[in-house]
């Protein structure tokens, strides 16, 4: 007779650091706990945020906010793509083994005792550098306690994004206003201003702070100032991904920059703006900024702003002799953009 020991749902376990117990079960929020958790299940396998995401049932962006908390508090690393665990100092401690005592010499020996040897170069590779430590739960208690404003505050935030705020976005709002400087006003602007672009994670709140602390944006006036210019550039965008049928994504800077050109500056509105995407993909394959702009910055430099100036150019440059060394309109079109300025390539 064999004998088994079934242990049932116990058959099948993965560990838990006691640092994420310890030190984490009552600062992280439920979605990082959530995140970690389901990483932690998965050793070894690879995934994007969107796999973390769909697997949870969160947003992308939150899933990223969720990977950046944890690097963040010290618990994992990203190297090249792959997470890896961070070495704890306790655990670092307990493998600094202490050298040897030097042996000494016996009385009236004329042994002269060796100098001690210089200290070794490092050669452990040290965590990346983290970002500023948020305020831990008895310090932001305390602040709350002692500042009606920064109860305001948090009251605010939570009835803006419609939610009860995590420790980690508590936290994160308190760093806000207390070390970057912006005032409670102002923090409650960037809070309304990320609910309505959909982008609430701590992750995204937070560049913006640094950027708006950076640029010096500590009024109410030049906060009003900055939340026109990203609303004129989200509109700029919007009207790209509309004319070349994109999927909802944020723009990098430079497409940023180059959408505002456009709409703005050279005031191509989205016929033009389909014309140079479908040129852009006849010869490139994909949306390319890049190409967009050499495409209209020739139609601006040409004085074409609409699709019937496109059409009469192509009649004229067909009744063109062969020998006109001018650009034509498909000439322009299959300009390469290697000789792009660096701005945007």
């Amino acid at each position: 007779m064999e004998y088994s020991l079934d242990l049932g749902l116990w058959n099948q376990v993965f560990a838990v650091p006691c640092a994420l117990v310890d030190r984490h079960i009552k600062l992280a929020g439920k979605e990082q706990l959530q995140a970690i958790l389901w990483i932690l299940r998965r050793p070894q396998s690879r995934f994007t945020p969107e796999e973390l995401s769909e697997a949870l049932g969160m947003t992308v962006d939150s899933a990223l906010d969720c990977l950046d908390y944890w690097q963040d508090q010290g618990l994992l690393a990203s190297f090249q793509g792959t997470l890896q665990p961070i070495p704890q100092p306790e655990t670092a401690s307990a493998l600094s083994a202490s050298p040897p005592a030097s042996p000494t010499p016996p009385p009236g020996s004329s042994v002269t005792p060796e100098e001690p040897p210089a200290a070794a170069e490092e050669t452990r590779a040290l965590p990346p550098k983290k970002r500023l430590l948020r305020p831990d739960s008895q310090h932001l208690s305390a602040r709350l306690a002692e500042s009606e404003e920064i109860r305001n505050l948090m009251q605010e935030a939570e009835a803006t994004l419609g939610k009860t705020l995590s420790p980690a976005m508590s936290a994160l709002l308190l760093t806000v206003t207390d070390d970057y400087g912006l005032p409670v006003e102002v923090t409650a602007m960037l809070i309304h201003y990320a609910q309505e672009v959909g982008r609430t994670g701590t992750s995204y709140i937070d560049s913006v702070a640094r950027d708006w602390a950076q640029s010096g944006i500590f009024t109410l006036e030049a906060a009003e100032q900055k939340l026109q210019e990203l609303s004129r550039s989200r509109l700029a965008w919007g009207k790209v991904s509309a004319a070349a049928g994109l999927p909802k994504r944020a723009p990098s800077k430079k497409e940023e920059a180059a959408a505002c050109r456009w709409v703005y500056e050279w005031s191509f509105n989205e016929d033009m703006l389909s014309a140079a995407y479908e040129a852009c993909v006849d010869h490139t394959g994909k949306f390319s900024a890049s190409y967009m702009n050499k495409v209209l910055a020739g139609w601006h430099g040409k004085g074409y702003r609409s699709a019937q100036d496109l059409e009469a150019a192509k009649a004229q440059a067909q009744e063109q002799p062969s020998q006109n060394k001018s650009y034509d309109i498909n000439e322009l079109e299959q300009m390469s953009a290697f000789d792009l300025p660096d701005e945007l390539k």
